[in-house]
């Protein structure tokens, strides 16, 4: 009941708009698309289209069968990844909730996201990057690629959960509220804790071979 008020909401945000906006909208069916500038309320792609958005504006961005993005730049207000499309991630771009479902993948190496809610079987690798909130549902699965990280929980802006650690490619620091006590469930930390351990236990076993090493040269 739960999940199907949070989706109902969300499905209710987004018809509001749809009444309040003016329609515009456009569609990708095949071929390579750069989007740069602009404001774009419905932007759908479909087959094997691609695109590249560096600037302007989309409030919704659907993307369906096999189509890939790449966003650095601009904003996206909703993207909803559908099928087994693909979408890319990078620093300079803003989005504000990011919803891969069925069996789509999302790689978000940067930039700033509010929502990461997934759905269905899709998967999420997350390097990097400020987001607020993730929230995950169905057999979708969250990967973190982190340096070392403290769950609380019972911390967080819903008192969910708060994940907060260390990007382990940029170093960059990171605080994660969970919208559903179940979505730590859904997430895998890389490497494990164990293995960051082990990691630091050979470099220093390598340290010290060296040194015996140049000591007897």
């Amino acid at each position: 009941m739960k999940r199907e008020m949070k989706i109902s909401f969300i499905l209710a945000l987004v018809s509001v708009f749809c009444v309040c906006n003016i329609q515009a909208e456009i569609t990708w069916d095949s071929g390579h698309h750069i989007f740069s500038e602009g404001s774009e309320d419905y932007v759908y792609m479909y087959n094997e289209a691609s695109a590249e958005i560096i600037g302007g504006e989309i409030w919704e961005l659907y993307m369906y069968n096999s189509t890939t993005a790449d966003i650095s730049g601009g904003y996206v207000s909703i993207l909803l990844g559908q099928d087994t499309s693909s979408v890319d991630v990078y620093a300079g771009s803003d989005l504000y909730l990011l919803r891969p479902n069925d069996s789509s993948t999302a790689n978000v190496e940067g930039g700033e996201i509010d929502v990461i809610f997934t759905l269905g079987s899709s998967v999420t690798y997350i390097y990097g990057g400020l987001i607020d909130e993730i929230d995950a549902d169905n057999l979708s699965t969250l990967y973190l690629y982190i340096d070392n990280y403290d769950f609380d929980p019972t911390g967080g802006t819903r008192g969910a959960g708060l994940i907060t650690g260390t990007w382990i490619d940029d170093g960059g620091n990171f605080s994660i509220s969970l919208q559903d006590t179940d979505t730590i469930e859904h997430i895998n930390f890389v490497p494990e804790p164990s293995t960051v351990c082990m990691f630091a236990i050979g470099g220093l076993v390598v340290k010290r071979l060296t040194k015996k090493r140049s000591k007897k040269m």
